[in-house]
């Protein structure tokens, strides 16, 4: 994290390669530019393009990947590690992830993660920046944006810019999406229209922030600074050239003989050699003066001499292109999208086309063409419009979605000394239960025996819904065993533990009334087993909206069904910056020491907490099942011992 704490380190993620300068990075560019003014560390990571590179990260990848099967091996190594200063964009750092391969996707070419070393690329560089928040666009699988999310280890907000359905993550990915939706910290929307889609497959809070512009840059120019003949109108052939420009000659070629003159220029479609005699018939030649392509950095320049910018294809996400010729003043020509009738009111700012046609795009262009003053009072209203959209005030309501994302995070209480923590390393478990929990006959004097046989110092004591079994462990443990009272209460909405309680807290109450009870104590909130189905667990995005009230997460519990369920919750312990803990969560004596906590000698609260930040966790290989049998055993014959005594 960087060191003021008003300042936040930013990774803004696309799932289009950087060479692409249009549509979700075009955002991306200003909103990084923007972030950077204002004193944030920010960093851009996007799909590698180059073909060559990808060959190279996935020969290096499958070379680690054997080395790491071989015996002896040491730990894997990640991809090379970039230089920081090495590329830098709109003033931040640019990171391209290699082995990603283009398909088309959703009107557009994106670049999917499916190979194994992108995931590897992705993992390392998250762990090696440490985020402060992690800015995903378009995250929808299988994306760069996506990989972010599954492997983000730090607070996630996401910005959804397309108003279109997407098929295959709206309908066939659905469950799968809407899952890891669940972790993300923010959700915005770049227009209302995107909101009432997106919102109707994902239901969820989402805020509505519209795309920025750079006003300094992009500002209506002086009337003496326009031409006064002929005006220039520019074409935008952004999200299909090939598609964009084929409508272009169409519509030239039904313009009347005696048009007005004027100058065309195409933005978008530069990759393609198109010659003039291609877009202008001859007999329009004397007309219509044929500027060619306009190269994206001199798009500002271009802008204070144009009067109207056609974009018949224009999709939502490239509404920051749009705003950049509003703001210079342009009168504009766009589809008639619900997203584009929030930037543009028709016949105020421009004229909207129902159906893009190639007489629909000549009839508009005649008409504003053949006047001159009314073309030119759209264009101020354009430039009003766009004004709205002020990376300033935008960026302004972003960092507003990260405050609230990165007040999630647990605030590190300040490092304790060694010798305040204690310098001898002792074992706990902070997870064990006794005969007064229901399912559990192992009595304290038998819990007591087995943690001295395990040589075990410190224990928490956490019978389900009473802190009797605690009290009773700790009146008769011996003065080098510390016991911690504590007790798994069960919520209305999943289970928690309470460490270091006086008073026993009643079951039943929400999940918030029971951490509120635990804090009034002056306990610690400890959640146990988090995702295990077979356990009564609080769901993703219940611990997310609390996870700065929760003191320690579980991120290895033994008797789990799959350990998957660990690596997620220790996922979620390093995505908020808290502590990790471990338990045997013991039935049986057995069970003692099958997880242990190698730690600094602790007696407080406060220091358990700094301790655990550098504690080691040790397992046993002892089988679930063959605890699970042992406790139903013990169980079903302490339950025949209380019949035939009764």
């Amino acid at each position: 994290m960087s060191g003021d704490p008003e300042k936040l380190k930013v990774g803004l993620v696309t799932p289009y390669p950087w060479t692409s300068v249009w549509g979700v990075n075009r955002h991306v560019r200003g909103l990084a530019s923007s972030l950077d003014s204002r004193g944030h560390d920010v960093t851009v990571i996007a799909p590698a393009e180059e073909r060559e590179e990808a060959r190279a990260a996935r020969k290096k990848a499958r070379a680690a990947r054997r080395a790491a099967r071989k015996p002896g091996a040491g730990r894997r190594g990640g991809p090379e590690k970039r230089a920081r200063g090495g590329d830098k964009v709109e003033g931040a750092s640019l990171i391209r992830i290699s082995g990603t391969f283009r398909m088309p996707y959703s009107d557009s070419l994106a670049n999917l993660t499916l190979p194994l070393e992108v995931t590897d690329q992705m993992e390392e560089t998250l762990s090696r920046e440490r985020f402060d928040i992690l800015h995903l666009h378009e995250p929808f699988p299988p994306s760069l944006s996506f990989a972010g999310l599954r492997l983000a280890r730090c607070p996630t907000v996401a910005t959804f810019h397309t108003s279109g359905e997407r098929f295959l993550s709206y309908q066939l990915m659905r469950p799968v999406v809407e899952r890891f939706f669940s972790r993300l910290d923010g959700r915005i929307c770049a227009s209302q229209n995107t909101r009432r889609i997106v919102s109707g497959y994902f239901p969820a809070g989402y805020d509505v922030i519209p795309t920025g512009i750079d006003l300094s840059r992009f500002s209506l120019p002086e009337e003496e600074e326009r031409p006064a003949a002929p005006p220039l109108v520019i074409f935008a052939a952004w999200t299909d050239p090939r598609k964009g420009l084929a409508l272009l000659m169409r519509a030239v070629r039904m313009l009347p003989t005696d048009i007005p003159r004027f100058e065309l220029a195409i933005a978008g479609g530069e990759e393609l050699s198109w010659r003039a005699n291609l877009i202008v018939p001859r007999r329009l030649r004397d007309r219509i003066s044929f500027k060619g392509p306009i190269p994206p950095d001199g798009l500002a320049g271009v802008y204070r001499r144009c009067e109207i910018l056609c974009a018949p294809y224009a999709a939502t996400s490239l509404a920051s292109a749009v705003l950049e010729a509003m703001a210079s003043g342009s009168s504009v020509i766009l589809p008639a999208h619900a997203g584009f009738r929030e930037l543009v009111s028709e016949g105020l700012e421009g004229l909207l086309l129902d159906h893009p046609y190639p007489y629909n795009l000549a009839a508009d262009l005649v008409d504003l063409l053949v006047n001159p003053r009314h073309r030119r009072s759209m264009g101020a209203a354009a430039a009003r419009r766009a004004r709205r959209h002020d990376w300033g005030k935008i960026s302004t309501q972003v960092e507003r979605i990260y405050r609230r994302a990165h007040k999630r995070r647990r605030d590190r209480p300040g490092k304790l000394a060694i010798q305040e923590t204690g310098s001898k390393m002792i074992l706990a478990d902070l997870h064990i239960h006794t005969c007064y929990s229901s399912d559990c006959a192992t009595t304290p004097e038998e819990l007591l025996a087995a943690c001295e046989e395990c040589g075990l110092e410190a224990i928490a004591v956490t019978d389900h819904n009473t802190i009797k079994g605690a009290l009773a462990v700790a009146a008769l443990a011996p003065a080098h065993i510390h016991v911690i009272i504590g007790e798994e209460i069960k919520t209305t909405r999943g289970e928690v533990i309470g460490l270091y309680l006086s008073e026993e807290i009643p079951r039943g109450l929400s999940f918030e009334e029971t951490i509120r009870e635990i804090k009034n104590q002056g306990g610690l909130v400890y959640v146990p087993h988090p995702f295990d189905p077979l356990h009564l667990t609080p769901t993703y995005k219940l611990l997310a909206s609390n996870a700065a009230d929760i003191d320690i997460i579980e991120v290895y519990n033994p008797r789990i069904t799959f350990t998957s369920f660990n690596e997620k919750a220790k996922r979620l312990a390093l995505k908020y910056d808290i502590p990790g803990g471990a338990g045997s969560d013991c039935h049986v004596p057995q069970g003692v020491g099958t997880a242990m906590l190698s730690l600094h000698q602790f007696k407080t609260p406060s220091e358990l907490l700094a301790s655990l930040r550098g504690a080691d966790i040790i397992r046993s290989s002892k089988s679930p099942l063959y605890l699970h049998s042992l406790k139903l055993l013990k169980n079903s014959r302490e339950a025949v011992v209380n019949r035939q005594q009764g």
